[in-house]
């Protein structure tokens, strides 16, 4: 009974739901502040997504007359349970997650492609050519930045030799932050390129460009589906962040400063704030790529780096 009320607990509230909801929202709405900033805009309030979230909350709940009803309204709320569900295999307050077992890095890797996964069936059940555009164009890019995200993490694993990813951040706490092993160099950047595809950001935001096909697969969704999209979106931030955060840069650390006591939640805010934020300054200094362009990357520069990283790891003791 208590391991269902602790399950509960955790789901909903800490490191769940409400949690990952204020600090995913958070987290956009500093990136849009920077983003303005950046382009010489003042920029909106860093809490404006908590008042577009209440407002679209608010708003009529429509579906379009051509769409799959069935899926159309189902796959935001499988999208926001499974990026939720990724909270609790990640490390947040001590390499001790809420969930964990032998092999999450696997769980992990399959509980972050059922949002785009929904993403795709949301865009083709829309009825909306646009929809279906945007959803075709997510295929084909998910198997490029999907293969470089994955081979990078399997060059962790072949470092650490556990697909645990509290093993990976208790090896880290010993040896020092993996960012630091010039072997898994090249897998930190190939990494880094992997999740700005993941997360549809410049220069990979390609299935959602506004200028082309509106909003891509999402084009059809309004009101409190759009809110249910836009809040798994908010919270895949923070979670990519956070894996990031666990694979190469030790994950969360309690410290002691001048006797006082740092919670490892703090370090964990701390360095998921720094990576969103170097991902903003990127996707601020680039601009979008042609599909093609971006495939080209992908499979020739990004997985390559992969590569090598792998096989440094197993070559070079």
């Amino acid at each position: 009974m208590i391991e269902v009320v602790n399950f509960v607990i955790n789901s909903l509230i800490f490191p769940g739901l409400l949690f990952a909801s204020v600090v995913g929202l958070l987290y956009v709405g500093i990136d849009r502040k920077v983003t303005g900033h950046m382009q010489h805009r003042i920029g909106p309030p860093i809490w404006q997504e908590y008042l577009d979230m209440g407002k679209l909350l608010s708003k009529e709940d429509i579906t379009p007359g051509a769409a799959q009803s069935l899926v159309f309204n189902t796959v935001p709320l499988i999208a926001l349970g499974a990026i939720v569900a990724v909270m609790l295999f990640l490390p947040i307050t001590s390499a001790q997650p809420a969930l964990t077992s032998v092999a999450d890095l696997i769980v992990i890797i399959y509980l972050l492609n059922i949002p785009a996964i929904c993403v795709m069936l949301g865009g083709y059940s829309s009825g909306s050519p646009f929809g279906a555009s945007g959803a075709a164009r997510y295929v084909v890019q998910l198997f490029s930045y999907e293969f470089v995200f994955i081979l990078a993490i399997i060059a962790v694993v072949a470092r650490v030799e556990s697909l645990s990813l509290g093993t990976v951040v208790g090896y880290q706490a010993q040896q020092g932050w993996l960012v630091l092993d010039w072997r898994l160099l090249p897998a930190v950047i190939a990494a880094i390129i992997g999740a700005q595809g993941k997360l549809l950001r410049v220069p990979f935001d390609i299935p959602e460009a506004e200028s082309e096909i509106v909003h891509g697969a999402l084009t059809e969704y309004s009101g409190p589906k759009l809110a249910i999209w836009r809040l798994a979106y908010d919270i895949e931030t923070l979670v990519v962040a956070g894996l990031l955060a666990a694979l190469f840069f030790g994950g969360p650390t309690a410290y002691v400063i001048g006797g006082t006591q740092i919670p490892g939640v703090v370090d964990f805010l701390i360095k998921t704030l720094v990576i969103v934020l170097f991902t903003t300054t990127l996707r601020n200094i680039m601009a979008r790529l042609r599909i093609d362009q971006a495939l080209k990357f992908y499979w020739s520069f990004a997985a390559l780096l992969a590569i090598i990283s792998l096989v440094l790891v197993l070559v070079v003791p």
